[in-house]
């Protein structure tokens, strides 16, 4: 587990925290506020445009105000992943990043309105196991992915065989280590079947699907949907969504930079 991406003690700190339906905006901005880096991300994230702010957010207590804990809790998660991303410049892992917000930013778009903070966390983490096996084997993960998706193979099987282990497992092990909620671990574990039970597993597995059928890059779960595009994303992807879907993305991207 040493050599597996770190996450910043903070972000898990909150996480446990806006579980807690009691707990004070004085409490967030608290946990916040004592990373002073993760607060001035957080901060530039909140003034990106992609939460329709006008006016600007000069302070994490105004952001909780103007956002929400819910928007504040994505968009503190996403900026303290990003902290733990070693290799940025990699293609894999630029790939890899813009799969995971893409795939959040869906699944909180398909997902109701009680748990789309939820369902965004889960899919933006659910492919953290990915970066931990190019973390253990840059050169040659990256080629085993291609090698998977040239060859028409179940990318899990292909882990399995070349680690014992598969980056959706990989990915609730690491999640469980940060000692957040079982219904985040399974939903990450999990996001690969094809038998979808929970609202949180259907999310992330809808946010996975559709960032890779979005063009986003290469997490293996489009082999595991039956009968091509779920009905839900040939519905989201009707409108202007892939050009909605970019947008997001780019400007998380660029605020992160």
């Amino acid at each position: 587990m040493e050599g597996l991406p770190a996450f910043s003690p903070v972000a898990i700190r909150l996480l446990s925290a806006l579980a807690d339906e009691s707990v004070s905006l004085k409490e967030i901005t608290r946990l916040i506020s004592v990373d002073p880096v993760l607060a001035g991300e957080v901060l530039r994230l909140a003034n990106s445009g992609l939460y329709g702010r006008r006016v600007k957010v000069d302070s994490v207590l105004c952001a909780i105000t103007m956002l929400g804990c819910g928007k504040l809790s994505q968009i503190a998660v996403t900026a303290a992943l990003w902290r733990g991303v070693a290799q940025r410049a990699s293609p894999f892992v630029r790939d890899w990043w813009r799969h995971s917000i893409a795939a959040a930013l869906i699944a909180s778009k398909c997902s109701e309105n009680n748990f789309k903070d939820l369902a965004y966390t889960a899919a933006l983490l659910h492919g953290v196991g990915q970066l931990a096996l190019f973390q253990d084997a840059s050169k040659t993960y990256p080629n085993l992915v291609e090698k998977a998706y040239a060859d028409g193979i179940d990318l899990l099987e292909r882990e399995r065989d070349e680690f014992g282990t598969d980056h959706a497992s990989l990915a609730g092990l690491i999640l469980e280590s940060w000692e957040l909620s079982g219904n985040l671990c399974e939903a990450v574990s999990k996001h690969h079947e094809e038998t979808v039970v929970s609202g949180l597993l259907r999310a992330v597995h809808t946010g996975c699907v559709g960032a890779e059928f979005a063009g986003f890059g290469r997490c293996g779960c489009h082999v595991h949907v039956p009968g091509g595009t779920p009905v839900l994303l040939a519905e989201l992807f009707a409108d202007d969504y892939f050009d909605v879907l970019a947008g997001g993305v780019n400007r998380i991207e660029c605020s992160l930079v």
